[in-house]
């Protein structure tokens, strides 16, 4: 998914984004109906269900992003984190669809007495009836048909806005920006000369952005979309020069980790305490609407204050969550579930701001593009929660790698102080 999403960004600039968006799409729910028949062989599933669905995922994530922030340009956080709510929601209806028609019947999972951990509480558990085990190809088939209508329905509405749509759009929402700079009427371009430098310090508050080079931050009026941390669009080559890129990019690193982590193992941490498999199920769809509102909410922060705010009280927040998570053991059902609620309105947030992040910080021409080399980041990450998480849980077990997970996170706060100080760009 994370390699995929740069070519899906670089697809929809020479294609489109609607055909991008379903070239995705074919590959997505294609992936998951052939795991039907690879599901006995463990290769075919990691090519059907990881390689054809991951590189699905990854072409058709970007563009209804970008073309989002592109039809509302001044409300760039609260569009594509409207988008991505729609993504994070989907565990809302398909936790509780694969719960029921998988395990009717709420059988209890049962430890692996095989397992070398199996001497610890953090034992992994596995279902071993029969009438679970054989309803789950026939998942992969109903999965992946309600996914194909689903995604041909939403393809038909994703289009770019028509050419001068974003300077006009930002006409029209910023005409209250000052008395002096375009209230109302649109004089020619020279004769806001005065008003546009007058803009440029309040805008953006950066200088010395490249390793190359001091590029002055020449900004533009509030309101103007071209505007950018730097003052003008950036190519994914000139993104890569720039020491901002990296500091966004390590801080979706580490951030990514603690999500990993925490949304793979919740379910098992919860396991070690609370025998209901459907009980789970439920925390699973009540954080859904939380993961959803989050990226929506975070977005809007972002566009009312900016990039840098909204990043530090996130990962601030989810610190202080993940630092206590661990006694939710000994609380209660009640307390784990409004921890796990808590946690994905924070983590949500991290779909939405670097998104965002990126079209402020680059500009909006290459953005598809330039946010996937951001989301690269994600592919280290899901590689080392994936190599890491069972060894960690048998060596150090959930009461370690639950304030690992804080720690993650406490450098995504450090990270985000080097950032540059900026103010939202483009908000009415």
């Amino acid at each position: 998914q994370g390699s995929a999403m740069f070519l899906g960004g670089i697809l929809g600039k020479k294609i489109g984004p609607r055909l991008t968006t379903l070239l995705g799409c074919a590959l997505t729910s294609g992936g998951v109906l052939l795991t039907y028949f690879a599901i006995h062989d463990f290769r075919l599933v990691v090519v059907t269900y990881g390689l054809m669905f991951g590189i699905g995922v990854g072409l058709a994530y970007v563009n209804p992003l970008t073309c989002a922030m592109r039809w509302m340009p001044n409300h760039r956080g609260f569009a594509n984190g409207v988008v991505v709510a729609g993504f994070g929601a989907g565990a809302l209806i398909f936790d509780q669809v694969q719960t029921f028609y998988i395990n009717p019947h709420n059988f209890k999972p049962v430890p692996n007495g095989t397992t070398h951990c199996s001497s610890h509480t953090t034992a992994q558990k596995y279902f071993v009836e029969d009438e679970v085990l054989d309803r789950v190809p026939h998942c992969f088939l109903l999965l992946g048909l309600v996914y194909a209508v689903m995604q041909v329905i939403g393809v038909l509405f994703i289009s770019n806005p028509p050419d001068g749509h974003e300077h006009r759009y930002a006409r029209l929402t910023d005409q209250d920006v000052d008395e002096d700079n375009m209230t109302g009427s649109f004089s020619k371009p020279e004769e806001n000369v005065g008003s546009i430098n007058s803009h440029v310090q309040h805008q953006l508050e950066c200088t010395m952005c490249c390793f190359s080079c001091s590029c002055g931050n020449i900004g533009q009026p509030k309101g103007d979309t071209t505007t950018s941390l730097f003052g003008y669009d950036l190519s994914p080559r000139q993104v890569l020069r720039t020491w901002t890129f990296y500091i966004v990019w390590f801080t979706f690193l580490v951030n990514g980790l603690a999500v990993v982590f925490v949304a793979t193992l919740y379910k098992t941490f919860g396991q070690t305490f609370i025998a209901d498999d459907h009980f789970l199920a439920i925390v699973g769809t009540v954080a859904s609407p939380f993961n959803a509102v989050a990226r929506i909410m975070w977005g809007h922060i972002a566009d009312k204050t900016s990039y840098k705010v909204a990043m530090l009280s996130m990962t601030s927040v989810s610190t202080g969550l993940l630092l206590t998570f661990y006694f939710t053991s000994s609380m209660g059902k009640g307390a784990f579930a409004l921890w796990v609620a808590l946690l994905f309105l924070c983590f949500g947030g991290n779909f939405s701001l670097f998104p965002y992040a990126t079209s402020v910080t680059f500009g909006t021409k290459s953005v598809g593009a330039n946010y996937g080399l951001v989301f690269t980041s994600q592919v280290v990450s899901g590689v080392l929660a994936a190599t890491l998480a069972s060894s960690l849980i048998c060596s150090i077990g959930y009461s370690g790698i639950i304030p690992l997970c804080a720690g993650f996170q406490f450098v995504g706060v450090l990270l985000t102080l080097l950032y540059p100080e900026t103010r939202s760009i483009g908000v009415s």
